[in-house]
């Protein structure tokens, strides 16, 4: 009880968390597992990670703002660094004048493990988040849950993770702020051409959503991917024909052995467009 009236009565901060830089999975797939990219996702996931997998990722943001990932798995174990630059931005005083310019930083650092529990698996990731603007820096720490199950006879996998429930714990100036915690409940089938997928969301900043998508392997080690992610139509501006897309998110896999670079893009109109690029070694 005392958890729930602290949510309410606390304001939502440290919003970069909710964005995702990593290109594989185009936005979604809360229920995948074996990319290299469960820490990030849904820490259950490393309990089913064999082997080793190194990855760099690199988001390049609206208002030419800049997300960088690099993450590490290895038996059951994994870790991943997620960096934000807001570049340089103009100070000025309440006149309106010019007298030199800041950065906003970002950097959350994630420690998980996975195991398995009777027939699920099950993971948590614990997690230290550090904010900077100007000279005001903000400090919190957190954790992320999760399970899967998987229905190997039908190819079904279905995925349920809680994320960003955390709390500053030294805030920028007085009041402390929560993670934008988010919960989220993904299925996902495949087959030999590729897989379909959703994740139902709730979003403490965006309310209830939904992710659709999914993969087709033009031909092998090839793979054509698309998503539409629906918590983002709050980005339309109403400004252009096309902002119904916003929320599209379409991107496309290459591998060959063990090294493989994916891509994805999303057209925000007149907020600009996202272009991730990743690279992962392993698998």
């Amino acid at each position: 009880m005392a958890i729930y009236i602290l949510m309410l009565s606390t304001t939502i901060g440290f919003e970069y968390l909710s964005v995702d830089p990593i290109a594989q999975r185009v936005g979604m797939g809360y229920a995948q597992v074996g990319d290299g990219c469960s820490v990030s996702y849904n820490p259950a996931g490393l309990a089913y990670t064999v082997g080793s997998y190194y990855s760099a990722s690199y988001l390049h943001y609206i208002a030419d703002t800049h997300f960088g990932y690099v993450g590490y798995e290895k038996d059951q174990f994994g870790m991943g660094i997620k960096y934000f630059n807001g570049g340089s931005l103009k100070k000025t005083d309440e006149f309106g004048q010019e007298y030199g310019s800041f950065g906003v930083h970002f950097l959350d650092l994630n420690i998980g493990k996975g195991f398995f529990y009777q027939d699920f698996a099950l993971g948590i990731t614990v997690k230290g988040v550090y904010a900077n603007i100007d000279t005001l820096y903000a400090a919190g720490a957190g954790v992320d849950l999760g399970a899967l199950y998987l229905l190997s006879e039908y190819e079904i996998q279905l995925g349920l993770a809680v994320k960003n429930i955390g709390v500053g714990i030294r805030p920028f100036i007085e009041a402390r702020e929560l993670f934008p915690y988010e919960v989220d409940f993904g299925a996902m089938m495949y087959s030999d051409e590729g897989w379909v997928g959703m994740d139902l969301v709730f979003h403490s900043l965006m309310n209830l959503g939904l992710r659709i998508g999914g993969a087709y392997s033009i031909f092998e080690n090839f793979e054509l991917r698309g998503s539409y992610n629906t918590l983002l139509s709050s980005l339309r501006t109403g400004n252009n024909g096309l902002d119904f897309l916003t929320g599209l998110s379409l991107g496309f896999g290459l591998k060959l052995n063990t090294i493989s670079v994916d891509y994805s893009y999303s057209p925000y109109f007149d907020l600009g467009e996202c272009h991730r690029l990743s690279v992962s070694i392993g698998g």
